[in-house]
């Protein structure tokens, strides 16, 4: 999958680059903060408002960190009509199914991915949340970070056309899942508020 993936978001990345860029005036900022991880596994981690936000998450990034896998839930595999599923299965997509809590189960693949080296992007969230808001992160991310030791790039996506890189979390300390996650939001929060200032 990551082959198919690699080649897809290739031959998308410029097509799409210039719809957001013309349509919809893409900025990107902050992918100096991206220096020296270029041959490490990373789990980039956004907020989530728009259907776009994937899209526009692989365009920000530059051509030598695709392909970059994007966790999906279940849902959105049973709800969305085929086309956008098709869409999002061949630009790599990872399923993350339900499974009462336990993360060792519902991402067993993504950890299994980070440890080969590859690059997912998460949204904490786990949702959508409507622009302006940002909701919870779950632990997910934690886990992820724990279980690979793969640092964290925190994204804030402003609107729908701006994308702001953080400084990459190398260590959630001790804390627990929770207040990983919560760390790992608060330093998403903190990008936004930097733009809307």
């Amino acid at each position: 999958m990551r082959k198919i993936a690699k080649i897809v978001q290739a031959l998308s990345y410029w097509p799409f680059y210039l719809l957001f860029k013309f349509f919809l005036c893409l900025k990107v900022e902050g992918q100096e903060n991206l220096r020296g991880l270029e041959n490490k596994p990373i789990i980039f981690a956004s907020n989530h408002a728009s259907y776009l936000d994937a899209p526009l998450g692989a365009i920000s990034l530059p051509l030598k960190f695709l392909p970059v896998r994007f966790l999906a839930t279940e849902w959105l595999y049973k709800f969305i009509n085929l086309p956008v599923v098709l869409f999002i299965w061949l630009h790599g997509s990872i399923k993350i199914r339900k499974c009462g809590g336990d993360l060792e189960t519902a991402l067993k693949e993504v950890v299994s991915i980070l440890k080969k080296g590859e690059r997912i992007w998460i949204f904490p969230e786990g949702k959508r949340i409507p622009k302006g808001e940002i909701g919870q992160g779950k632990r997910g991310v934690a886990y992820l970070h724990k279980e690979t030791g793969a640092p964290i790039v925190p994204v804030a996506i402003v609107g729908k056309s701006r994308v702001v890189f953080g400084k990459p979390i190398y260590s959630l300390g001790e804390e627990s899942l929770e207040q990983g996650a919560d760390k790992v939001m608060l330093a998403i929060k903190e990008l936004i508020a930097q733009q809307v200032r």
